[in-house]
């Protein structure tokens, strides 16, 4: 069957519905969401296909699913046609009653009886109409089971669906059918995958520029890579071993990277004294575990979304068992296989390196490294597994929490190697009203909730009188007052944010020591924090004294929310971001980094992190990832995003990298330029 491109599904004006196929009128349909408005489709169950709503032909009928915030974002419906026919199109119309009411995104997707898998046929994005058709061709294609799944991009959007026509084309039906399926068993298709990736990994339904035919291909792809870099190395006019500028002037050796503010504005510095902005790449290694895909259930059931798997004997090495049992294949790691052969590793590395050179790439960022790729590099503190959680933050009031994290850490093997940039602890988990108000609802046995009892017996000079009429309690002691439990709703805002301050404080000085016993020579970048998911303006800046660089992950086209914590003349990285582009089955979950093109992610980046060089507390980055996640999700995830500086099929997206080498080459003398501070 030949590809079918996504825009193979159109939105069509209603005139070009008449068609001379003749419109199938037998079988049934099933909802998977009883409908609450509109026809009687609502009583659900089996339908009829001629005495349904959606398949009588009369237009005043239609199917409604309310919008309410407990609503599904997702409804889907599935048609058995009772046998195997050949498709000619499916036409289907969702007039609008109101205002309030639509749709975003729909898709349509079919199987014959003999299919274990469902394929895609057509989706559609809804702009906004009032009346709404959709017509997918399909070309005679045969199909028993037809499924159609509706988004909508709020819960609180009524969804109308009027009608659904499905037209026969040429050919014959199947010889065998199957008898009618039952509500359970339409049901179950609803549950059933749909077949998203060829061999290499790719998006079944679309054809591009250089998408992969053959190992060949990825061979020949190789070795003109391989010959248009052989000149690319490290300029040691230019830049020391690790990448420092040496026309910027020595400002100290000391063997090991550190920081600095020259002339008012903060620079990294490199173990041989030149000074050093971060150009990285988050999990930089083809091993990184978020670059696989499930294949395989934890029930022993395939994951039937893929038209061939790569052979498990010659690909062994590209299956793994993951985080949280997860059973994974990597397509990254086959490509890599079927391009550079079976020991790939070597050739792997020279060229990667070539390229990131090449592109102005300067250190392996967060998550999986390479080691034997010649860039400095990040490390993670691991957390201990017995730390005490509120919410998904750590108490660090715990008494024993210095001691876990001795017994955690294991960085003195990293204590005297000069290409460590330094340490990140955790990753996108700091305090805000909601852990502090988990907090005050515990018993007094929780070390935060003793702590927040004793924050107020200060704050309030032991005067209990008044804390029980601020809380509106009545406990005879502060004592008791730690076994109360208290609503948030109570407590005043500037407790809450100062309580918060206390903990960053604490849990930033303890971290920072219990690294410093280990490894005095690196620094300490913080907890990588999004400045507005799971923490708090006070937590963000409660540690500041207690690192050596604050760090945070912004995915945003804005750069206000790392700015703003330029008052506290600290240095800041961005060690998470990227642009990307809803594209070859992968989508975007973020409108501020959603890009048109690959060229369009090249703008973007420049456009963003020069904004950042600018000013003069900024001093790098880590852009996340090296590689795009699988079409078929992330592993534990719905996941499928275009992140990469290189596709799944190890091919550089070049409109965009041509873009990064001429942004990076010049990072250095933006900052050189950004005013003092």
């Amino acid at each position: 069957m030949p590809a079918l491109s996504i825009a193979g599904a159109l939105a069509m004006p209603r005139a070009a519905a008449a068609s001379h196929h003749d419109i199938i009128s037998s079988g049934n349909y099933y909802l998977g969401v009883t409908p609450d408005d509109g026809s009687p489709d609502r009583d659900g169950g089996l339908i009829p296909l001629a005495q349904g709503a959606l398949g009588d032909g009369d237009p005043s009928r239609f199917v409604g699913w309310r919008g309410a915030s407990n609503a599904p974002r997702t409804i889907a419906l599935v048609f058995d046609l009772l046998n195997d026919l050949p498709l000619a199109q499916i036409r289907i119309v969702s007039n609008a009653p109101a205002p309030g009411w639509g749709f975003t995104g729909i898709s349509v997707t079919y199987r014959s009886e003999g299919d274990t898998a469902y394929r895609l046929a057509g989706k559609a994005t809804r702009t906004g109409e009032t009346d709404y058709e959709l017509v997918v061709p399909m070309a005679d294609r045969s199909a028993r089971f037809v499924r159609i799944e509706i988004i909508r991009s709020s819960a609180l959007l009524h969804v109308p669906l009027s009608h659904v026509e499905i037209q026969r084309g040429h050919g014959d039906a199947g010889p065998h059918p199957g008898p009618a399926f039952t509500v359970a068993q339409l049901r179950a298709e609803l549950g059933r995958y749909t077949r998203l990736a060829d061999r290499y990994g790719q998006y079944l339904y679309q054809d591009w520029p250089g998408k992969v035919t053959s190992d060949d291909q990825l061979q020949r792809e190789y070795a003109q890579e391989a010959a248009a870099l052989a000149g690319v190395a490290l300029d040691p006019e230019r830049y020391d071993r690790y990448g420092g500028v040496k026309s910027l002037g020595r400002h100290g050796a000391t063997g090991y990277f550190r920081v600095k503010k020259v002339d008012g504005r903060w620079w990294f510095v490199t173990p041989d004294g030149h000074l050093f902005f971060l150009k990285a790449v988050d999990a930089f290694s083809e091993e990184e575990w978020g670059y696989g895909t499930v294949y395989e259930n934890p029930d022993g059931s395939p994951r039937d979304m893929f038209d061939e798997l790569p052979d498990p004997d010659r690909f062994a090495n590209a299956y793994a068992v993951v985080e949280n049992g997860l059973i994974t294949v990597n397509f990254v790691k086959a490509n890599l296989m079927r391009k550079y052969g079976d020991n790939y590793k070597a050739k792997w590395r020279d060229l990667t390196h070539r390229r990131m050179l090449d592109w102005g790439f300067n250190a392996q960022g967060k998550w999986h490294r390479d080691p034997a790729v010649p860039f400095p590099y990040i490390e993670r503190a691991p957390t201990p597994l017995d730390v005490i959680k509120v919410r998904w933050a750590i108490d660090p009031f715990d008494p024993d929490f210095s001691t876990k994290l001795d017994r955690t850490f294991n960085l003195r093997p990293y204590r005297t190697d000069p290409w460590l940039i330094g340490y990140f602890f955790e990753n996108e988990r700091g305090w805000n009203r909601e852990v502090v108000g988990e907090v005050v609802r515990q018993a007094g046995d929780l070390p935060a909730k003793r702590a927040f009892i004793h924050y107020l017996a200060d704050a309030y000079a032991d005067n209990l009188t008044r804390v029980n009429e601020l809380l509106g309690t009545s406990a005879p002691s502060f004592r008791a007052l730690a076994d109360e439990q208290i609503d948030i709703n109570r407590v005043p805002p500037g407790d809450v944010a100062a309580f918060i301050t206390l903990a960053a404080k604490r849990y930033f000085q303890q971290v920072r020591n219990a690294i410093k016993r280990q490894d005095p020579n690196h620094l300490f970048l913080g907890s990588c924090l999004v400045p507005t998911w799971r923490t708090s303006p006070e937590w963000n800046a409660g540690g500041v004294d207690h690192v050596d660089v604050l760090s945070f992950d912004w995915y945003s086209n804005n750069i206000s929310e790392l700015t703003r914590y330029g008052v506290h003349d600290k240095p800041i990285v961005n060690l998470e971001y990227c642009f990307m582009l809803p594209d070859r089955g992968m989508t975007s979950h973020n409108p501020s980094i959603a890009a048109s093109s690959q060229a369009d992610r090249g703008v973007r980046y420049a456009s963003f992190i020069e904004a950042l060089a600018r000013t003069p507390f900024f001093i790098g980055s880590a852009w996340f990832a090296h590689y795009d996640q699988a079409v078929t999700n992330k592993p534990g995830s719905t996941e499928a995003f275009n992140i990469g500086l290189v596709n799944q099929q190890d091919q550089p997206y070049h409109e965009m990298t041509n873009i990064m080498r001429e942004t990076n080459r010049s990072l250095e003398m933006i900052h050189l330029q950004a005013p003092p501070s």
